[in-house]
């Protein structure tokens, strides 16, 4: 095999790798209107479906706009299918990584969010002193 045949271009992978974070930060802002909302937050979070929610809609947009960083990459004379699907999943990472960045480690949350948060501590609060009352007695 000629070892010309795979050859990488750093600016083209720069570039696509700029775009990765930059549709992963839009996607992550699109729905954090859903995912910040207060029906969701109350009946939804605790159904483990945002990951597949964002995997989707990440997978769409790159369809939707074209964006298959496999195929940039590696020099595809065009985009396929599964290079939208391991792009999307990608930028559906990424969203999970500035969810993350945003809410723990730099503590924004939402309004409804904040409030799920404080009845979570609450009930975990309660069951602490019922442990702790049925110890004592």
């Amino acid at each position: 095999m000629d070892p010309n045949l795979f050859h990488l271009d750093w600016d083209r992978l720069a570039e696509v790798l700029v775009g990765v974070v930059v549709m992963a930060f839009l996607v992550e802002r699109a729905l954090s209107l859903l995912f910040g909302n207060a029906h969701y937050v109350e009946r939804l979070e605790d159904k483990h479906v945002k990951e597949l929610i964002a995997f989707v809609v990440s997978a769409v947009v790159c369809w939707y706009w074209d964006f298959d960083a496999v195929s940039t990459i590696f020099l595809r004379d065009q985009t396929t299918l599964l290079g939208y699907l391991v792009t999307g999943g990608v930028v559906a990472g990424g969203s999970k990584a500035s969810m993350k960045l945003f809410k723990d480690v730099m503590g924004f949350r939402t309004e409804a969010e904040k409030q799920q948060k404080v009845k979570n501590e609450a009930k975990t609060n309660k069951v602490k002193i019922k442990a702790m009352e049925g110890v004592t007695t």
